[in-house]
């Protein structure tokens, strides 16, 4: 596995080549993509299709680690919005305030991250619930965390 930085990759990335064989048909339809889009080259129409096709698997939980991630290298929460949240497939609105930015998801799960580190998030299933989210090293709140989600039932 070859390390490497080329000219298509976002400054600062450190890209690694990979090899795959694709159908025909398939790299017709990337060739017909980076065409539509007026895409310089075949490997950021992939990069672009993967891109797309990864974030509509994301979660809360994905969604707000990556954000703690950007949001560790640029401590202003809009930035890190930009990068993570701006055209995500599964964001419907983003707000800010002067140190967060907010979050809704299609499924209605919504979550504040401020630039701290310290995140809110309230959850649409299960009646609206109020959740706790959990730093993975309770040291660097931008390493990410896990929600704590309790559901059991009341009764």
């Amino acid at each position: 596995m070859a390390k490497e930085q080329d000219d298509d990759a976002p400054l600062g990335h450190e890209n690694i080549r990979r090899v795959y064989a694709l159908p025909a048909e398939m790299v017709d339809r990337i060739t017909k993509f980076q065409k539509e889009k007026a895409l310089t080259s075949e490997v950021e129409a992939v990069r672009r299709l993967l891109d797309e096709s990864l974030k509509s698997r994301d979660n809360l939980t994905t969604i707000i680690n990556r954000l703690l991630a950007k949001l560790g290298q640029t401590r202003i929460a809009a930035e890190a919005a930009r990068d993570v949240l701006a055209g995500h497939p599964l964001v419907t609105t983003i707000s800010f305030g002067e140190t967060y930015v907010s979050l809704t998801l299609k499924n209605e799960d919504r979550a504040t991250v401020f630039e701290d580190g310290g995140v809110s998030v309230t959850l649409s299933g299960y009646g609206r619930q109020d959740t706790k989210w959990v730093p993975t090293d309770p040291k660097n709140p931008y390493a990410g965390g896990n929600l704590d989600i309790d559901l059991d039932i009341p009764f």
